[in-house]
């Protein structure tokens, strides 16, 4: 009997790897697993997954896909994040996979969907609105800030040289955030069994913290002590728009941020233990696996 074959697309960045990282170790040898990457040349971090046939596929090439597609169990569609047109390109992949008769898609998307007075939102209602429409059983899967996030923006220099953590928002208020490692497992174990998530939106969240509470974290894990240094929406802007970010993507980050500090992104933080039947990752368990890197 043949193996299902599970497909990710847009399989290079941080979400699309950690899919394929835990499809390859908990169901390597129960399923085929495809990864499809734009530039093949530029993919020797995902073709060293093991198990993982990986091949040229470009979101929204709808033509193509249909063929790449052929013989296909279960999709993920991770939405490129620094693409203008983006629902554009995830809505034509996922009209080429009904054409193509995959049986089940599992879509990325955000918390922000429900606000469709900003940028993203818009682009997550428009996105969920379509494909919920196609009639091919799909899995919502919304994701909130990154764990990762603190490698960014300037956050690791600012620790190491500064002893300092810039907050986006307010540093009293809590929000959500996700280990990537925590949505790699959660999509994979989807993937893998889609009949028990057809036409399910889910929201996978680690924690809930504030950026003091990051602070605190950050000086226990390095053994120093980490303040908060409150950055204006302003300020974010400018230093994003300095790092070469475009600005209508700036401009959607301020947005979603924003509705961070207002706590308008609240969502349910309990989906990942309902999916994967495991407690999700700390802050502080993650800190410890990552910790030397802001030293």
């Amino acid at each position: 009997m043949a193996k299902p074959v599970i497909f990710v697309i847009g399989a290079s960045g941080n979400i699309g790897m950690a899919t394929l990282q835990a499809l390859s170790a908990k169901y390597g040898d129960k399923v085929e697993i495809r990864a499809g990457v734009r530039d093949l040349d530029k993919a020797e971090k995902v073709k060293a997954i093991p198990g993982v046939n990986v091949v040229k596929a470009a979101q929204g090439d709808k033509t193509q896909l249909v063929t790449t597609f052929a013989g296909v169990t279960s999709l993920f569609i991770v939405v490129p994040g620094a693409v203008k047109n983006r629902e554009e390109l995830c809505i034509k992949t996922a009209e080429a996979a009904k054409e193509a008769q995959v049986k089940h898609l599992l879509v990325l998307s955000g918390g922000v969907v429900e606000h469709t007075d900003t940028l993203f939102g818009r682009q997550f209602a428009e996105i969920e609105g379509t494909i919920s429409k196609l009639g091919v059983p799909y899995t919502f899967f919304r994701l909130p800030w990154f764990f990762e996030s603190y490698f960014m923006f300037g956050a690791k220099e600012t620790i190491q040289k500064e002893s300092t953590i810039n907050a986006l928002i307010d540093p009293t208020v809590p929000y959500d955030a996700v280990a990537v490692a925590d949505a790699g497992k959660a999509a994979a174990v989807i993937l893998a069994d889609p009949s028990k998530h057809a036409n399910k939106t889910y929201d996978i969240i680690s924690e809930s913290h504030s950026y003091n509470d990051v602070a605190k974290a950050f000086s226990n894990a390095i053994g120093k002590q980490v303040t908060v240094t409150r950055n204006t929406f302003g300020e974010v802007k400018k230093s994003m728009l300095g790092i070469g970010a475009p600005e209508w993507q700036v401009d959607g980050l301020i947005e979603a941020l924003k509705l961070m500090e207002s706590r308008s992104l609240v969502s349910n933080m309990f989906d990942f233990k309902k999916i994967t039947g495991e407690e999700p990752t700390s802050l502080k368990s993650w800190l410890d696996t990552v910790a030397v890197a802001f030293k």
